[in-house]
């Protein structure tokens, strides 16, 4: 859509302050099931948001048509819409920061490799998975690819452009002794597919697979626990939402009133890092057009700051944090982390599990949307993992139940381990808790 052009129209109809944000997307989606190819996609998609001020009215209006006559239409519905509201709030069309942080683009070479190729690796995973175990049922392998650009310009004299693009690869077994069946998945970003290990990555998911057959539940307790760092990164998206502001302001979060204050043991802090070298996608600045930053959220267990965007910055008398995202194109802005990281320690998991000598190790959770109510801090999950005695992780244990306040979990910390990876979004290492209730037999 041509900016100079929907700016001229604008403010020959009355509207002097219009912004269009453009988002277009390519993407790839192959999945293969028992090396067979069972779905192959590609698509594109351009989606342009407008919003215009008309009569003291913030308007949007949303379109996917890229042409000049649709700049008319837009201008029309702008003045249209802005008649029926009466909205006294104020409104953010943001001039734009001095300064973006220059993100360095990754080397990858995903995008070069040919879709047949790609279709042979995942065909190749299945292979492999068959090939690792005689207990095989089922094996499956997917690849979901995307290109991305947002550009955001308006007349306050922002005028901001990113790219993006990322890969990640799911790797999934069924298997199964006869007697019982069992399953596991594994995720991986890639950001080169040469450097991509299908044998690594198809052997930790059979024997994590092979691992539970057997499984059993433990007597009901309070235990030592060991929480693996994809646990933890569920945990920590599914309470994401209290260091929101909008969460705050509306007292939805257990956080209000908390700021300088200790909210978590000295052990933790908290990093909202958008330039997080490993992450598949970095941000210099949000659907806002306001400049990204690296900052502590909690430092040595004490909160600094809440999540903002412009109209909570401003609400709470502050600087937006830049986390002022859309979840889609056609969505309106939310407040949303960029890569939220756990600070590290210095441990393996394999010392956890010595220092632990004998608890429970949990490497995986379910329920997280009926089991968590994300404003008290309570969760109570079905969940499942291994025993860890004398020190070793030991034999598979399932239908058992962790309860708990994410407050208290944080709060009872006792060592961080080394092994950071990254989960939709989240950071985590993972982290060996004092007591943790589990509900069993």
């Amino acid at each position: 859509m041509n900016y100079d052009l929907l700016k001229k129209t604008a403010q020959a109809a009355g509207i002097h302050e219009i912004e269009l944000y453009t988002k277009m997307e390519k993407r790839l989606d192959i999945s293969v099931f028992d090396e067979e190819v069972s779905e192959k996609t590609e698509s594109e998609t351009k989606v342009f948001c407008i919003r215009g001020v008309y009569n003291n009215q913030l308007v949007t209006v949303y379109t996917e048509k890229d042409s000049d006559d649709e700049i008319a239409n837009v201008i029309k519905q702008i003045q249209t819409n802005a008649k029926y509201l009466a909205n006294t709030d104020p409104y953010y069309i943001f001039g734009g920061d001095k300064e973006y942080y220059d993100i360095e683009a990754a080397e990858t070479d995903f995008l070069t490799v040919s879709t047949p190729k790609k279709i042979e690796l995942l065909l190749n995973i299945t292979k492999e998975l068959k090939k690792q175990t005689s207990k095989y049922f089922h094996g499956e392998a997917n690849y979901e690819e995307v290109e991305g650009e947002i550009s955001i310009i308006n007349s306050n004299g922002l005028d901001v452009r990113k790219t993006y693009s990322y890969a990640v690869i799911v790797g999934e077994i069924v298997v199964s002794d006869q007697k019982e069946m069992q399953v596991a998945y594994k995720i991986k970003y890639v950001k080169k597919l040469a450097d991509f290990d299908l044998v690594d990555f198809a052997s930790k998911i059979v024997e994590d697979a092979t691992s539970k057959l057997g499984a059993k539940a433990i007597k009901s307790g309070s235990y030592k626990v060991v929480l693996q760092n994809n646990v933890v990164a569920s945990l920590m998206r599914a309470f994401i939402g209290n260091f929101a502001a909008d969460k705050v302001k509306r007292k939805l979060s257990f956080l209000e009133n908390k700021i300088n204050e200790p909210v978590f043991g000295t052990n933790i802090t908290l990093i909202d890092d958008p330039f997080y070298k490993d992450a598949p996608v970095c941000d210099s600045f949000d659907d806002e057009g306001v400049a990204t930053s690296m900052h502590e959220v909690v430092k040595d267990g004490v909160l600094l700051t809440y999540l903002h965007n412009l109209s909570t910055a401003s609400e709470f008398k502050t600087k937006s944090t830049g986390n002022g995202f859309k979840p889609s194109a056609s969505s309106p802005v939310e407040i949303e982390p960029t890569n939220f990281c756990l600070k590290p320690g210095n441990a393996t998991i394999e010392e956890l599990y010595k220092e632990v000598g004998n608890g429970v190790l949990i490497t995986n959770v379910t329920g997280l949307h009926a089991g968590v109510n994300s404003i008290s801090g309570d969760f109570n999950l079905q969940c499942s993992g291994y025993l860890i005695e004398n020190g070793l992780k030991g034999k598979a244990v399932t239908l058992i139940v962790l309860s708990g306040k994410f407050q208290d979990m944080l709060n009872n910390v006792i060592r961080i381990a080394n092994d950071v990876d990254y989960f939709n979004g989240m950071v985590m290492p993972s982290i060996y808790v004092k007591s943790m209730n589990i509900s069993g037999v």
